[in-house]
């Protein structure tokens, strides 16, 4: 089940799935059992509840409270892009299909570099920009055109307000250059869809295997969605 609101995905299971993904992946980076977390976008709750358990504390934060799952975590409701800590309070913040909703991107970037401590971990994942289908209105190539050509082609079909900001990966990485250290972590996890939870590639992933990897790293522009480590400098 889907949020109309804010495109929050409610239903339990596939999100302990992203839970469990996103933990293994940042327990490649830090001790994820020592850390003071930030989540950001808490939605239903389970991500943040299932964390939770495994870090040394957990603070949610959401325009909206539509949680599902409430123990476990601390949550605050926040009205835009601000984030209501002190500065380098963080070890980790978890941006998880996030900064697409939001416009003024450079300053949820800021807000996250602002909470976490030098050396700090974000992890941030994203639709890509140039993926066949967008994941919110389910239309084709949709994200690929301009703001106002988009806006008219959601507006035609779905009669909806196009208030999604996809990014590139190439956006990306100029967003978050002067602050952090980017580790693209796409093409590992799409290699060992086992070890990093990630089920939809299970059935595919033999296919992978046939395929030399510098071919799929010129693939790699057509991947649904980026998964990106991020080191604040």
């Amino acid at each position: 089940m889907i949020s109309k609101k804010s495109y929050a995905q409610l239903e339990g299971s596939s999100r302990h799935k992203k839970a469990s993904k996103i933990a293994s992946i940042l327990g490649c980076f830090v001790n994820f059992s020592k850390c003071d977390v930030l989540d950001i976008g808490v939605g239903s709750g389970h991500i943040a509840s299932d964390l939770a358990r495994k870090s040394k504390s957990l603070v949610g934060v959401d325009l909206y409270d539509e949680r599902v799952i409430k123990s476990g975590y601390l949550f605050k409701k926040v009205d835009d892009e601000y984030l209501p800590f002190n500065n380098s309070k963080f070890d980790v913040v978890i941006s998880n299909h996030v900064i697409e909703h939001i416009s003024n991107q450079t300053l949820h970037v800021n807000e996250i570099s602002r909470v976490l401590k030098n050396g700090g971990i974000l992890y941030l994942a994203t639709p890509n920009k140039y993926w066949l289908f967008d994941p919110h209105s389910k239309l084709p190539l949709i994200s690929w055109f301009s703001r106002r050509v988009s806006s008219i082609y959601l507006k035609l079909f779905e009669n909806k307000k196009w208030d999604i900001y996809p990014l590139s990966y190439r956006k990306i990485k100029r967003l978050f250059k002067n602050h952090f250290e980017i580790y693209n972590m796409t093409y590992e996890i799409i290699k060992n869809p086992k070890k990093y939870h990630l089920d939809v590639f299970l059935k595919i992933q033999p296919l992978f295997s046939l395929f030399p990897s510098f071919l799929l790293k010129l693939l790699f522009s057509l991947v649904p969605t980026y998964v990106l480590i991020m080191r604040k400098k």
